[in-house]
């Protein structure tokens, strides 16, 4: 028996390699047709199934196939010549009896690939192993140690395209160029020279705009992310105000993978079982498995759009009056988001989106999340897998939003999303679990969580630099207390006590308070905030004083005010009065940080919830 890889790397700087909203989107399609459609057909071109990629692309069509015993038949049965166990996007893991067969399936999916996806970096290798003698799942971490080692010593698909001064230069990419495009009337673009990765994701823009705009419609969405991708790449691009790069990833789902024989009891026989039945049984795990996440997920994404469509004006028109989503997902699928949209309202969408997806890994709930019997028998491992791996039925997913001006470079803005999941994904060090002897688990407790930051200028666009600016007082003051936690506080009493204090003081609620208070108006004037612009400037200036200059203006404005507006506020209040709170990071250094930053940047992207909630305020 051969177990076969083939994955593709260096995703997101494929993806975000150009500026061009259409071309990102081009190189999304790009990267899922590679581990699905390429490798399906590439398998039924082998002696495999037949038709599991479904003509028009849908993914629920898709899953339902990989499921189908029937069609995808078990490896074990006669006549079977591949067993697909995992076909996502840039990822495909098979079961196959002869080793030429899986060449001929690798060769095969790399050769389109260089024929329809030139510039992209995709690479598959076999691993043999005894069926009835050893474990699917020790195979399974050979196999990716073994891609690990042949990708490293492969060159970079850069070395593919090799500039010689004399040819002139893509004008999107700055790859050497292969075709004068010429683009079809009405898509707005001139004649100009282009490399072949950079027209190959442009036409890949229509499929992509096709399938997403199918998810759509069987969601219940009865409005379009664009008719034309062009339309919403170029309102998006064009942008007067704010864009927002939002980038969310599941949390432990790489160790999760790792331990995954364990966590579905299947790593290995006991005294009633043989390997072969143990392999069996991880095989069905594992796809399942798979399938489940992708359709939380999406189910997640859609679920919040829906009611964002529903019950919130946030569409436009287009320039035949049509109404259009302001927003494009670049990546959706498995535990990963990569959404470019307008910047109001991007931190409430992606604090639903966060929220969503754990109750999705919980088996789903009443409403837009409620799995039908087909989907709830699939997603039901999801919680299995998540009790057993990490002590709490349900997963869990940070986000980083990097909130930037429309000429703003994208594949900078989402390197600076990248950094702000990496920073809000400390909550895994700090909300952890009471240390038991028990069977192998992670130490985490599964916490969900946002960091953000407003590029107001350019001057420092890497994370760790606009941080260190945000220190004072010789590093013992810290001007902001992000990330902040999604998940709710009673979701997380199976952290330990300072893991929960920390969540608290760190809690989304906390930030909205704040919010709240700086966007409440005057009782006695409707059209003024209770609190003027002017003191609150006032305020943040004196944070960068440090902590006793900032709590001595806090102080001094406080005496200027009536009962109802020192109410408000009061709100930003901390620890003795001040702004400031006791706060450690992830490596447990101590800290006095405040909220009042936070909430400064995020109430000029907020959007009152009473409009949201059609009146409720909540």
């Amino acid at each position: 028996m051969h177990l076969i890889l083939i994955e593709t790397s260096g995703n997101q700087n494929y993806i975000f390699a150009t500026n061009k909203l259409r071309e990102n989107v081009g190189a999304s399609e790009l990267t899922y047709r590679v581990g699905t459609q390429w490798v399906l057909e590439a398998v039924e071109d082998a002696g495999g199934p037949l038709g599991m990629w479904p003509d028009d692309g849908d993914t629920s069509q898709l899953r339902r196939n990989l499921l189908d015993a029937r069609r995808n038949r078990p490896i074990t049965e006669d006549g079977v010549v591949v067993e697909v166990i995992v076909a996502t996007s840039g990822k495909a893991l098979l079961l196959v009896k002869e080793h030429e067969v899986g060449r001929r399936i690798v060769q095969n999916v790399t050769m389109k690939a260089l024929e329809y996806a030139p510039g992209i970096d995709v690479c598959g290798v076999i691993e043999k192993f005894e069926w009835e003698n050893e474990s699917l799942h020790e195979a399974n971490k050979a196999v990716h140690r073994k891609f690990e080692e042949v990708r490293s010593a492969r060159p970079a698909p850069a070395m593919r395209f090799l500039r010689i001064p004399v040819v002139r230069e893509c004008a999107t990419s700055g790859l050497p160029a292969a075709i004068w495009h010429v683009p079809k009337e009405g898509d707005g673009i001139k004649v100009d020279a282009r490399s072949a990765p950079t027209l190959a994701k442009w036409n890949f823009r229509i499929p992509y705009k096709d399938r997403m705009n199918s998810m759509l419609l069987r969601h219940g969405i009865r409005v379009k992310f664009a008719e034309n991708v062009d339309t919403i790449a170029k309102q998006l691009e064009e942008a007067t105000d704010w864009l927002a790069v939002i980038h969310a990833d599941g949390n432990g789902l790489g160790q999760i993978f790792l331990d995954f024989g364990q966590h579905a009891d299947c790593h290995m026989p006991d005294s009633n079982r043989s390997y072969a039945a143990a392999n069996s049984k991880y095989v069905d795990a594992l796809r399942r498995f798979s399938l489940a996440l992708d359709l939380c997920t999406e189910r997640a994404f859609m679920s919040v759009l829906k009611r964002w469509v529903d019950k919130h004006e946030w569409l436009k028109a287009d320039r035949k009056g049509r109404l259009r989503l302001p927003l494009l997902p670049i990546v959706l699928g498995g535990d990963d988001l990569t959404v470019v949209c307008e910047g109001p309202a991007a931190l409430q969408f992606t604090r639903e989106f966060l929220n969503a997806f754990e109750d999705a890994t919980m088996g789903g709930r009443e409403g837009a999340l409620a799995f039908n019997a087909e989907e709830a028998e699939v997603v039901r491992i999801v919680p299995t897998i998540a009790e057993a791996a990490l002590g709490d039925a349900r997963l869990s997913a940070c986000a980083g939003i990097a909130i930037i001006k429309p000429h703003f470079p994208f594949s900078a803005a989402y390197e600076l999303a990248e950094e702000l999941i990496k920073s809000a994904k400390q909550v895994k060090d700090i909300v952890t679990k009471p240390r038991k002897e028990e069977k192998p688990q992670s130490e985490s407790w599964p916490c969900s969580a946002i960091d953000f930051h407003v590029l107001y200028d350019t001057t420092a666009s890497e994370l760790d630099e606009i941080r260190r600016q945000l220190m004072k007082d010789a590093g013992r003051t810290k001007l902001h207390a992000r990330p902040y936690v999604i998940t709710p506080l009673n979701r997380l009493t199976g952290a330990t006590s300072t893991g929960q204090e920390w969540a608290k003081n760190h809690g989304w609620e906390e930030l909205r308070a704040r919010v709240e208070a700086i966007l409440q108006s005057d009782k006695d004037d409707e059209q003024r905030r209770s609190l003027p612009n002017s003191q609150l400037h006032h305020l943040r200036a004196g944070l960068f004083l440090g902590q006793a200059g900032a709590n001595a203006r806090y102080e001094l404005i406080s005496h200027r005010y009536d009962d109802d507006k020192l109410a408000t506020l009061r709100k930003f209040a901390e620890l003795d009065g001040g702004l400031f709170f006791n706060d450690r990071d992830s490596k447990n250094r101590q800290f006095c940080a405040t909220k009042l930053l936070d909430a400064m940047d995020a109430a000029n992207f907020w959007v009152r919830e009473k409009t949201i909630d059609g009146g409720s305020g909540k």
